[in-house]
C-alpha cells in the first residue's frame, strides 16, 4: 500500500439526468481516473429566506442524487473538478457539489496481490 501524499479524493453530488454529461467529460481526459457512482438523497441547506424551518414527520422530503467518487493524482483535481463541474452545471438551484479530502494511502488491489504472490 503506498502512503503517498499526493493523490486526492474528488467526491461529487450531481442531478442524476447529467450522469452522461460528466461521465463523456471524464472519459475526454488523457489520464481517465476510473469513478463509481452511488444513489444517494438528501436535502440542502435551507427553505428560503428568513425564518426558522422546523420538520414534521409528514413533510420530509428529500433530493434525489448521484454521488461520484474517484481517486486522482493531486496535480490533476483542479482540472477534473472543473470538468465536472462544468458537465453537470444546469444553473438551477440544487445542481450538486464537488469537494476534495487528501488520502492517505491508496493500492489497486490486483497489483498489491501481484506483489504478494511474487513473495511467497
Amino acid at each position: 500500500m503506498s502512503t503517498d501524499n499526493g493523490m486526492i479524493l474528488i467526491t461529487a453530488l450531481i442531478r442524476p439526468h447529467m450522469e452522461g454529461h460528466v461521465v463523456r467529460a471524464l472519459h475526454d481526459l488523457a489520464d481517465f481516473p476510473g469513478f463509481t457512482f452511488d444513489e444517494v438523497r438528501g436535502q440542502g441547506r435551507g427553505r428560503g429566506q428568513g425564518g426558522a424551518y422546523v420538520v414534521s414527520d409528514e413533510d420530509i422530503t428529500y433530493h434525489q442524487y448521484l454521488e461520484l467518487r474517484l481517486v486522482c493524482p493531486m496535480d490533476q483535481a483542479d482540472e477534473i473538478c472543473r470538468r465536472i463541474e462544468a458537465a453537470a452545471w444546469t444553473g438551477r438551484k440544487g445542481d450538486g457539489v464537488v469537494y476534495t479530502m487528501p488520502v492517505n494511502s491508496f493500492a489497486r488491489i490486483r497489483e498489491a496481490g501481484a506483489k504478494e504472490r511474487r513473495h511467497d
